[in-house]
């Protein structure tokens, strides 16, 4: 019978925890992904907001006095520069993901923009026009 051989130990290089902070390339990703709670953040608003408006005018002015406290203001406007931040970069990245052809990488990325500032314009429009 063979006596047991311990498995090969393999070198595992140590990575501190702070890694991201080495390299301008690695935190500008580490904030994208941290931007991600954020996003999350809006989107319950949103559903907040839909939510309030289904349980009558009562419920929709107490999350509106709620969102107009100061904490609550400062926090969404950071919530603000972040999704649009993580807005920006899914746009970079996009172009490299989709873009194949007929359409380059570059041409996603402005078909992106593109559609981003049409939605805009016809967002503000409905609001603007109620």
């Amino acid at each position: 019978m063979e006596k047991y051989k311990e498995p090969t130990r393999t070198y595992r290089r140590p990575v501190p925890n702070s890694w991201w902070l080495h390299k301008k390339s690695y935190f500008l990703f580490m904030l994208r992904e941290f931007s991600s709670f954020f996003v999350a953040f809006n989107s319950i608003v949103l559903i907040g907001f839909i939510y309030s408006l289904g349980n009558g005018r009562d419920a929709y002015n107490g999350l509106l006095a709620t969102l107009r406290s100061g904490w609550m203001i400062l926090l969404y406007i950071l919530t603000g520069l972040f999704v649009l931040y993580h807005m920006v970069t899914w746009f970079k990245i996009s172009g490299r993901i989709f873009g194949m052809r007929p359409l380059t990488p570059g041409m996603v990325t402005v078909v992106n923009y593109i559609v981003w500032i049409i939605v805009s314009i016809g967002v503000a429009y409905l609001i603007v026009s109620i």
